[in-house]
């Protein structure tokens, strides 16, 4: 019973970014296709070194710890990612889903012990 509800919910996160793009009227756009390509490339592969880097610490840590360590990457990887949409893809909206999704992302990691308890 618990797995059909994460499958419910699984499917209503995917329909959810067609849902915001169809209320605000935003179009698919990449950044790989502007003059951040580059930018984008070089932030994504220093946040993994760093978050490679500091895995070993988090995995020595209770489970407290792995769970801000896992908050601290999602967020700094969303949160580059809305930043550089936002800078390279003007008169898009693109930022907004990536937005919602950090901001479900860091809800869900908070509440994962909550969430998951009767599964393990």
């Amino acid at each position: 019973m618990e797995y059909g509800a994460l499958v419910i919910l699984f499917i209503l996160l995917l329909s959810l970014e067609i849902v915001i793009r169809k209320q605000f009227n935003i179009e698919r756009r990449y950044v790989t296709d502007t003059k951040g390509k580059h930018i984008d490339r070089w932030g994504r592969g220093m946040l993994v070194l760093i978050a490679i880097s500091v895995l070993s610490y988090a995995i020595f840590s209770d489970a407290p710890g792995m769970k801000w360590y896992l908050m601290g990457v999602y967020v700094a990887q969303f949160g580059f990612q809305a930043i550089i949409q936002w800078m390279f893809l003007k008169g898009s909206k693109e930022y907004v889903i990536t937005i919602v999704y950090l901001a479900l992302g860091v809800f869900t990691i908070y509440n994962m012990d909550i969430l998951f308890r009767n599964l393990l």
